[in-house]
């Protein structure tokens, strides 16, 4: 029988290893999808006007801003994203930039000062002591 000097059985071990670990990092990734709801966060000259958790959303509607400044934008929420579909401002980025859904994504109108932010929501508080609280 001639040895094989690509594949040894030894390399099973370390294959069999390498995907429990990948595996197992998948299903802690997917796990963690599931749990985290995102957070929309609308603001306006800084001042935050709304907070939506996208995931509750159960009919799809719309938002109208209006600025200071005679400005406007329109926002239209859906379950699991948001966009800007209509925006007094000349260059249209916003409105063009479509849905976004995931942690971490932005909408910025810089004329009419408008910023929509999507925030990884909190998993369910505990009420017990941490470490911290000494």
């Amino acid at each position: 029988m001639t040895k094989s000097r690509y594949f040894r059985p030894g390399d099973l071990v370390i294959y069999g290893a390498l995907l429990l670990i990948f595996s197992i990092g998948t299903m802690i990734i997917a796990g963690e999808k599931h749990q985290i709801s995102p957070i929309a966060v609308v603001t306006l000259d800084g001042r935050e006007i709304d907070r939506i958790n996208l995931d509750l959303v159960t009919d799809p509607y719309e938002i109208r801003v209006e600025t200071a400044q005679g400005g406007h934008n329109l926002i239209r929420v859906e379950k699991g994203r948001i966009r800007v579909i209509e925006a007094s401002c000349p260059d249209q980025i916003d409105v063009r930039q479509g849905w976004i859904s995931s942690a971490n994504q932005s909408i910025i109108c810089l004329p009419n000062r408008l910023v929509i932010r999507i925030l990884k929501g909190e998993p369910e508080t505990t009420t017990t002591i941490d470490g911290l609280a000494f």
